[in-house]
């Protein structure tokens, strides 16, 4: 008998390293994290998840959304972007890795975060709390990407922060340049998603027809 995937991941054992990111939106930075995420892994396996946060300034795409969009930009790594939606957290992250029976765990972050989630993730092995219970062997990991985190709400690069203010402004051309992808309807439609999510809804068909010319 084929077993299902959900009795697969139970006996899942040895490394895992993790992503754990906003994605609001997924940028070029991010693509750059994943695949330091799969290099770190060394063929083994490796899991992105996307947090849950939602407001109209600095989350405008809801979490099933983005889940979306990753698996359609990210289409090599679409089996490695996690749908669960019991893990707001890091902290949940790790329980419900913990409990599907994963001894190991790294995790790759930018590089002005990877302080900040080694103590947290680490402050919490081994200890009974009201997240739950997770304990992996040693110390967990928090490797660098080797670079900023592109989740980060600075405006410097191409970082989320900039995308969804060129969204905001009705800069396509801006915007674009910082989404991994060739796809143009990709591209629109996570355009459109974005300024949906920031409120606005008028359209700017000058900016599209332009970009599709």
């Amino acid at each position: 008998m084929i077993k299902k995937f959900s009795e697969f991941v139970t006996e899942a054992k040895g490394d895992v390293t993790i992503v754990f990111g906003r994605f609001n939106p997924p940028t070029s930075g991010h693509e750059k994290l994943f695949e330091t995420l799969k290099k770190v892994s060394k063929g083994g396996m490796y899991r992105i998840y996307a947090s849950k946060s939602e407001d109209s300034k600095k989350n405008p795409l809801p979490f099933r959304d983005k889940v979306k969009f990753l698996r359609k930009m990210f289409p090599k790594h679409a089996r490695n972007i996690m749908a669960d939606t019991d893990t707001r957290t890091v902290i949940d992250v790790a329980r419900k890795l913990y409990d599907q029976g994963f001894t190991k765990m790294t995790m790759v972050a930018g590089s002005d975060r990877v302080k900040e989630f080694e103590i947290l993730l680490n402050k919490y092995n081994g200890v009974e709390a009201r997240h739950g219970f997770y304990q992996f062997e040693g110390k967990i990991k928090v490797i660098s990407a080797g670079e900023r985190d592109p989740d980060s709400d600075d405006v410097s690069g191409m970082s989320a922060s900039k995308i969804r203010a060129a969204a905001a402004d009705g800069d396509l051309d801006l915007f674009t340049k910082g989404i991994p992808t060739r796809n143009d309807k990709i591209r629109l439609d996570l355009y459109g998603a974005v300024r949906d999510g920031l409120g606005i809804n008028e359209q700017t068909n000058f900016a599209v027809s332009q970009f599709l010319a």
